[in-house]
């Protein structure tokens, strides 16, 4: 048999080959909420804090991150600064969610490929993952 595409070849949502997106919040009903409104077309990995989040990413490699700011240990900027600077995760997607306003320019300098404030306007949140894996 052929073998399984490369990361690179991989195209989001064709065939049986989903997208894997890590949902990085200490809430458990915005989980919940984040892979209700993404739905069907993608496979979820989820983190309950920062620490969680930045192994699961190295485990996993997923093609998006959805991921909270405020957490308990590592903030999401301090994820996402850590993202941007391991080789190996450094080209991840990733949408910061945030109900601080002023996080949004935090979360630029620090790397976010998006952001999205909440509470997110579900179609805010998919309009901002489907263009990051289009």
């Amino acid at each position: 048999p052929p073998l399984p595409p490369t990361v690179d070849e991989r195209q989001p949502a064709s065939g049986s080959e989903l997208a894997t997106i890590l949902v990085c919040d200490d809430d458990p009903s915005l989980r919940e909420l984040v892979r209700a409104v993404l739905g069907p077309r993608y496979r979820f990995v989820e983190a309950a804090d920062g620490a969680e989040a930045l192994e699961i990413a190295r485990e996993t490699r997923p093609d998006l991150i959805v991921l909270d700011v405020m957490l308990p240990g590592l903030s999401g900027i301090e994820v996402l600064e850590a993202i941007r600077t391991d080789d190996a995760l450094h080209e991840l997607k990733v949408v910061v969610i945030t109900a601080w306003s002023h996080a949004e320019l935090e979360a630029q300098v620090a790397g976010a490929d998006r952001f999205v404030s909440k509470p997110f306007d579900p179609d805010d949140l998919s309009r901002a993952v489907e263009e990051l894996l289009a």
